[in-house]
Protein backbone atom coordinates (compact mmCIF):
# COMPACT_ATOMS: atom_id res chain seq x y z
CA UNK A 1 0.00 0.00 0.00
CA UNK A 2 1.55 3.35 -1.16
CA UNK A 3 1.65 6.72 1.38
CA UNK A 4 -0.90 7.83 -0.71
CA UNK A 5 -3.54 5.47 -0.06
CA UNK A 6 -2.65 5.28 3.53
CA UNK A 7 -3.51 9.06 3.62
CA UNK A 8 -7.14 8.30 1.73
CA UNK A 9 -7.95 5.76 3.76
CA UNK A 10 -7.32 8.04 6.90
CA UNK A 11 -9.31 10.85 5.08
CA UNK A 12 -12.07 8.80 4.37
CA UNK A 13 -12.41 7.15 7.31
CA UNK A 14 -12.40 10.31 9.26
CA UNK A 15 -15.32 11.97 7.32
CA UNK A 16 -17.13 8.13 8.52
CA UNK A 17 -16.22 9.07 12.12
CA UNK A 18 -17.43 12.54 12.13
CA UNK A 19 -21.16 11.17 11.73
CA UNK A 20 -21.39 10.30 15.13
CA UNK A 21 -19.67 13.55 16.19
CA UNK A 22 -22.58 15.23 14.52
CA UNK A 23 -25.30 13.23 16.37
CA UNK A 24 -23.42 13.67 19.79
CA UNK A 25 -23.25 17.39 19.07
CA UNK A 26 -27.36 17.37 18.36
CA UNK A 27 -27.68 15.10 21.44
CA UNK A 28 -26.09 17.52 24.13
CA UNK A 29 -28.01 20.18 22.43
CA UNK A 30 -31.24 18.29 22.65
CA UNK A 31 -30.35 17.76 26.26
CA UNK A 32 -29.14 21.21 27.11
CA UNK A 33 -26.07 20.53 28.16
CA UNK A 34 -24.36 23.61 26.94
CA UNK A 35 -26.43 25.88 28.86
CA UNK A 36 -25.66 24.32 32.10
CA UNK A 37 -22.05 24.87 31.30
CA UNK A 38 -22.06 28.48 30.18
CA UNK A 39 -21.02 29.60 33.47
CA UNK A 40 -18.26 27.19 34.55
CA UNK A 41 -17.04 24.01 34.39
CA UNK A 42 -18.89 21.16 36.33
CA UNK A 43 -18.64 17.89 37.05
CA UNK A 44 -19.96 14.86 35.17
CA UNK A 45 -21.69 13.32 37.41
CA UNK A 46 -24.39 16.49 38.88
CA UNK A 47 -24.57 17.53 35.05
CA UNK A 48 -25.58 13.71 34.10
CA UNK A 49 -28.39 13.92 37.14
CA UNK A 50 -29.56 17.67 35.85
CA UNK A 51 -30.50 16.80 32.16
CA UNK A 52 -31.56 13.64 33.50
CA UNK A 53 -28.61 11.39 31.49
CA UNK A 54 -26.73 8.11 32.25
CA UNK A 55 -23.59 9.50 33.85
CA UNK A 56 -21.00 7.07 32.17
CA UNK A 57 -22.91 7.61 28.93
CA UNK A 58 -22.52 11.42 29.22
CA UNK A 59 -18.95 10.87 29.94
CA UNK A 60 -18.14 9.21 26.91
CA UNK A 61 -19.86 11.76 24.70
CA UNK A 62 -17.86 14.29 26.48
CA UNK A 63 -14.64 13.08 25.80
CA UNK A 64 -15.37 12.48 22.14
CA UNK A 65 -16.37 15.83 21.87
CA UNK A 66 -13.25 17.11 23.32
CA UNK A 67 -11.53 15.96 21.04
CA UNK A 68 -13.22 17.82 18.16
CA UNK A 69 -12.45 21.58 20.26
CA UNK A 70 -16.33 21.99 21.61
CA UNK A 71 -15.80 20.67 25.53
CA UNK A 72 -13.08 20.29 27.61
CA UNK A 73 -12.80 17.61 29.85
CA UNK A 74 -10.29 17.22 33.39
CA UNK A 75 -10.61 13.15 34.29
CA UNK A 76 -8.36 14.18 37.48
CA UNK A 77 -11.88 16.05 38.77
CA UNK A 78 -14.17 14.56 36.25
CA UNK A 79 -15.33 17.67 34.99
CA UNK A 80 -16.33 18.95 31.36
CA UNK A 81 -16.43 22.56 30.68
CA UNK A 82 -16.95 24.65 27.35
CA UNK A 83 -14.48 25.91 24.12
CA UNK A 84 -15.04 29.16 22.77
CA UNK A 85 -16.42 27.21 19.82
CA UNK A 86 -18.74 25.24 22.30
CA UNK A 87 -20.12 28.05 23.48
CA UNK A 88 -21.87 29.05 20.09
CA UNK A 89 -24.33 25.65 21.69
CA UNK A 90 -25.52 28.05 24.20
CA UNK A 91 -28.75 29.73 23.95
CA UNK A 92 -27.95 32.91 24.66
CA UNK A 93 -24.80 33.75 23.01
CA UNK A 94 -25.09 36.50 19.98
CA UNK A 95 -24.14 33.85 17.61
CA UNK A 96 -25.79 30.97 18.80
CA UNK A 97 -26.47 27.47 16.55
CA UNK A 98 -27.95 25.79 19.30
CA UNK A 99 -31.36 25.21 17.98
CA UNK A 100 -29.88 24.36 14.90
CA UNK A 101 -27.91 21.41 16.27
CA UNK A 102 -31.09 20.67 18.93
CA UNK A 103 -33.64 21.19 15.87
CA UNK A 104 -35.67 17.76 14.25
CA UNK A 105 -34.35 18.05 11.01
CA UNK A 106 -31.96 16.19 8.03
CA UNK A 107 -29.67 14.28 10.59
CA UNK A 108 -32.72 12.52 12.20
CA UNK A 109 -33.94 11.25 8.89
CA UNK A 110 -30.57 11.02 7.15
CA UNK A 111 -30.30 7.01 7.15
CA UNK A 112 -33.23 6.89 4.83
CA UNK A 113 -31.19 8.37 2.04
CA UNK A 114 -30.99 5.13 0.33
CA UNK A 115 -34.44 4.82 -0.03
CA UNK A 116 -34.27 8.54 -1.50
CA UNK A 117 -31.36 7.91 -4.07
CA UNK A 118 -33.72 5.19 -5.28
CA UNK A 119 -37.26 6.74 -5.56
CA UNK A 120 -36.44 10.71 -5.48
CA UNK A 121 -39.20 10.45 -2.23
CA UNK A 122 -37.58 12.38 0.38
CA UNK A 123 -35.99 10.50 3.86
CA UNK A 124 -39.19 11.53 5.99
CA UNK A 125 -41.54 9.59 4.18
CA UNK A 126 -39.20 6.27 4.79
CA UNK A 127 -38.08 7.20 7.73
CA UNK A 128 -40.92 8.33 9.58
CA UNK A 129 -44.24 7.60 7.47
CA UNK A 130 -45.36 11.04 7.00
CA UNK A 131 -43.86 14.56 5.53
CA UNK A 132 -41.63 16.63 7.35
CA UNK A 133 -44.89 19.23 8.06
CA UNK A 134 -47.13 17.06 9.06
CA UNK A 135 -44.49 15.81 11.80
CA UNK A 136 -43.85 18.69 13.25
CA UNK A 137 -47.61 19.83 12.61
CA UNK A 138 -48.16 17.25 15.71
CA UNK A 139 -45.14 18.34 17.70
CA UNK A 140 -45.01 21.63 19.15
CA UNK A 141 -42.13 21.64 21.13
CA UNK A 142 -40.26 20.56 17.81
CA UNK A 143 -42.05 23.41 15.99
CA UNK A 144 -41.00 26.06 18.32
CA UNK A 145 -37.24 24.17 18.16
CA UNK A 146 -37.43 24.26 14.26
CA UNK A 147 -38.81 28.14 14.11
CA UNK A 148 -35.52 29.21 16.50
CA UNK A 149 -33.21 27.26 14.43
CA UNK A 150 -34.64 29.25 11.24
CA UNK A 151 -34.07 32.23 12.91
CA UNK A 152 -30.40 31.27 13.79
CA UNK A 153 -29.87 30.70 10.06
CA UNK A 154 -31.83 33.82 9.59
CA UNK A 155 -29.40 36.18 11.47
CA UNK A 156 -26.17 34.33 9.42
CA UNK A 157 -27.68 34.88 6.10
CA UNK A 158 -30.68 36.79 5.89
CA UNK A 159 -30.43 39.72 8.53
CA UNK A 160 -26.58 40.80 6.68
CA UNK A 161 -28.89 41.83 3.44
CA UNK A 162 -31.20 44.14 5.23
CA UNK A 163 -28.35 47.23 5.19
CA UNK A 164 -27.98 46.19 1.64
CA UNK A 165 -31.30 47.73 0.51
CA UNK A 166 -33.41 50.28 0.06
CA UNK A 167 -36.82 50.00 2.11
CA UNK A 168 -39.52 51.75 1.63
CA UNK A 169 -40.36 54.61 4.23
CA UNK A 170 -44.56 55.18 5.55
CA UNK A 171 -45.16 51.64 3.42
CA UNK A 172 -45.76 48.17 4.31
CA UNK A 173 -43.84 45.67 4.68
CA UNK A 174 -44.94 41.85 4.88
CA UNK A 175 -43.51 38.49 5.42
CA UNK A 176 -45.26 35.62 4.16
CA UNK A 177 -44.16 32.66 6.10
CA UNK A 178 -41.42 34.93 8.21
CA UNK A 179 -41.26 32.69 11.36
CA UNK A 180 -40.29 34.16 14.37
CA UNK A 181 -40.31 37.43 12.61
CA UNK A 182 -36.10 37.46 13.12
CA UNK A 183 -36.43 38.90 9.24
CA UNK A 184 -39.30 41.87 9.59
CA UNK A 185 -37.57 42.94 12.90
CA UNK A 186 -34.55 43.57 11.68
CA UNK A 187 -36.61 45.62 8.32
CA UNK A 188 -38.14 47.36 10.98
CA UNK A 189 -35.12 48.39 12.77
CA UNK A 190 -33.79 49.19 9.66
CA UNK A 191 -36.42 51.35 8.59
CA UNK A 192 -38.03 52.96 11.56
CA UNK A 193 -41.04 54.73 8.89
CA UNK A 194 -41.63 50.80 7.43
CA UNK A 195 -44.54 49.08 9.21
CA UNK A 196 -44.95 45.18 9.15
CA UNK A 197 -47.14 42.41 8.35
CA UNK A 198 -45.60 38.79 9.63
CA UNK A 199 -48.10 35.79 9.04
CA UNK A 200 -47.18 32.03 9.79
CA UNK A 201 -48.55 29.43 11.47
CA UNK A 202 -51.07 29.54 14.44
CA UNK A 203 -48.50 27.53 16.28
CA UNK A 204 -45.54 30.06 15.98
CA UNK A 205 -47.57 33.55 16.50
CA UNK A 206 -47.34 33.27 19.96
CA UNK A 207 -42.95 32.82 19.94
CA UNK A 208 -43.80 35.71 17.34
CA UNK A 209 -45.11 38.46 19.20
CA UNK A 210 -43.23 37.57 22.10
CA UNK A 211 -39.77 37.87 19.59
CA UNK A 212 -40.86 41.15 18.09
CA UNK A 213 -41.72 42.89 21.44
CA UNK A 214 -38.39 41.92 22.59
CA UNK A 215 -37.09 43.61 19.25
CA UNK A 216 -38.80 46.54 20.16
CA UNK A 217 -41.04 46.61 16.69
CA UNK A 218 -44.26 45.00 17.90
CA UNK A 219 -45.82 48.36 17.90
CA UNK A 220 -45.04 48.65 14.32
CA UNK A 221 -45.95 44.69 12.81
CA UNK A 222 -49.24 42.95 12.94
CA UNK A 223 -48.72 38.97 13.30
CA UNK A 224 -51.56 37.10 11.39
CA UNK A 225 -52.04 33.49 11.02
CA UNK A 226 -51.84 31.94 7.35
CA UNK A 227 -49.41 29.79 5.25
CA UNK A 228 -47.84 30.11 2.34
CA UNK A 229 -51.12 29.33 -0.18
CA UNK A 230 -53.46 31.73 1.15
CA UNK A 231 -53.87 35.15 -0.19
CA UNK A 232 -51.98 37.60 2.23
CA UNK A 233 -53.14 40.62 3.61
CA UNK A 234 -52.56 44.07 1.58
CA UNK A 235 -48.84 45.78 1.29
CA UNK A 236 -46.50 47.31 -0.69
CA UNK A 237 -43.88 44.95 -0.26
CA UNK A 238 -43.55 41.32 0.09
CA UNK A 239 -40.88 39.12 1.56
CA UNK A 240 -40.23 35.30 1.17
CA UNK A 241 -36.86 34.17 2.99
CA UNK A 242 -36.08 30.86 2.54
CA UNK A 243 -39.36 29.35 2.36
CA UNK A 244 -39.38 28.70 -1.66
CA UNK A 245 -36.41 26.01 -1.71
CA UNK A 246 -38.71 23.65 0.11
CA UNK A 247 -41.31 23.31 -2.23
CA UNK A 248 -41.31 21.94 -6.03
CA UNK A 249 -41.97 24.51 -9.01
CA UNK A 250 -45.45 23.99 -8.89
CA UNK A 251 -46.11 25.00 -4.73
CA UNK A 252 -43.71 27.58 -5.76
CA UNK A 253 -45.44 28.99 -8.66
CA UNK A 254 -48.67 28.90 -6.21
CA UNK A 255 -46.73 30.66 -3.61
CA UNK A 256 -46.29 33.29 -5.76
CA UNK A 257 -49.85 33.26 -7.61
CA UNK A 258 -51.36 34.09 -3.77
CA UNK A 259 -49.13 36.97 -3.37
CA UNK A 260 -50.22 38.23 -6.82
CA UNK A 261 -54.22 37.72 -5.99
CA UNK A 262 -53.67 40.47 -3.37
CA UNK A 263 -51.17 42.83 -5.17
CA UNK A 264 -51.93 45.27 -7.27
CA UNK A 265 -49.49 46.23 -10.32
CA UNK A 266 -45.96 48.20 -9.35
CA UNK A 267 -46.13 46.23 -6.13
CA UNK A 268 -42.64 44.81 -5.03
CA UNK A 269 -41.13 41.06 -4.21
CA UNK A 270 -37.75 40.51 -2.34
CA UNK A 271 -36.79 36.71 -1.94
CA UNK A 272 -33.96 35.22 -0.01
CA UNK A 273 -32.55 31.99 -1.59
CA UNK A 274 -29.08 30.68 -2.34
CA UNK A 275 -28.60 30.35 -5.94
CA UNK A 276 -26.84 27.82 -7.54
CA UNK A 277 -24.36 29.06 -10.39
CA UNK A 278 -25.73 28.55 -13.90
CA UNK A 279 -23.13 26.08 -15.29
CA UNK A 280 -24.31 23.56 -12.70
CA UNK A 281 -21.08 23.09 -10.98
CA UNK A 282 -22.46 24.03 -7.23
CA UNK A 283 -20.12 24.94 -4.14
CA UNK A 284 -20.52 22.31 -1.53
CA UNK A 285 -21.90 24.08 0.89
CA UNK A 286 -24.58 24.87 -2.02
CA UNK A 287 -24.84 20.76 -2.91
CA UNK A 288 -25.29 19.86 1.09
CA UNK A 289 -28.06 22.54 1.12
CA UNK A 290 -29.81 20.97 -2.02
CA UNK A 291 -29.05 17.35 -0.77
CA UNK A 292 -31.26 18.57 2.56
CA UNK A 293 -33.93 19.84 0.28
CA UNK A 294 -34.52 16.73 -1.21
CA UNK A 295 -33.84 14.43 1.71
CA UNK A 296 -36.68 16.60 3.76
CA UNK A 297 -39.41 17.81 1.55
CA UNK A 298 -41.39 16.51 -1.96
CA UNK A 299 -39.70 17.76 -5.00
CA UNK A 300 -37.90 20.82 -2.88
CA UNK A 301 -34.33 21.82 -4.46
CA UNK A 302 -32.11 24.64 -4.78
CA UNK A 303 -32.04 26.89 -7.80
CA UNK A 304 -30.57 29.23 -10.62
CA UNK A 305 -31.57 32.55 -11.34
CA UNK A 306 -32.89 31.32 -14.48
CA UNK A 307 -35.40 28.77 -12.66
CA UNK A 308 -36.53 31.46 -10.19
CA UNK A 309 -37.33 33.83 -13.53
CA UNK A 310 -39.43 31.21 -15.42
CA UNK A 311 -41.26 30.60 -11.64
CA UNK A 312 -41.83 34.27 -11.39
CA UNK A 313 -42.82 35.10 -15.18
CA UNK A 314 -45.19 32.15 -14.75
CA UNK A 315 -47.14 33.95 -11.71
CA UNK A 316 -46.89 37.25 -13.69
CA UNK A 317 -43.88 39.07 -11.53
CA UNK A 318 -40.92 40.44 -13.81
CA UNK A 319 -37.40 39.87 -12.14
CA UNK A 320 -35.82 42.90 -11.69
CA UNK A 321 -32.52 42.01 -10.19
CA UNK A 322 -30.42 40.55 -7.54
CA UNK A 323 -28.57 41.79 -4.71
CA UNK A 324 -25.83 39.98 -3.08
CA UNK A 325 -25.44 39.02 0.16
CA UNK A 326 -23.29 37.06 2.63
CA UNK A 327 -22.22 33.44 1.03
CA UNK A 328 -25.06 31.17 0.44
CA UNK A 329 -27.55 34.19 0.28
CA UNK A 330 -28.79 37.01 -2.59
CA UNK A 331 -31.99 38.64 -3.07
CA UNK A 332 -33.69 38.27 -5.97
CA UNK A 333 -36.02 41.18 -7.06
CA UNK A 334 -39.21 41.35 -8.98
CA UNK A 335 -42.39 43.76 -9.95
CA UNK A 336 -45.69 42.48 -9.99
CA UNK A 337 -46.70 42.95 -13.37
Amino acid sequence: MTDESVSEVAALFDLYQQGIAVHCVCAVARLGVPDLLADSPRRVGPLAAEVGADEDALRRVVRLLAGHALFTYTPENDEVGLTRRGRLLCGRHPMSLRATFATFGILDVAHGLTETIRTGRPATESVLGTGFWDHLTTRPREQQVFGEAMAEQARLLSLPCVPLLDWPVGETVADIGGGFGALIAAVLQEEPGARGILVDQPLVREHAEAFLEEQGVLARCTVQSGNLFDTPPPADMYLLSRVLHDWDDDAVAGILGAIRRTAPAGTRLRIFEDLLPEDGLPRPAQSWSDLVMMALYPGARERTLTDYRELLERADWVLDGVVEGPPGMNVIEATRK
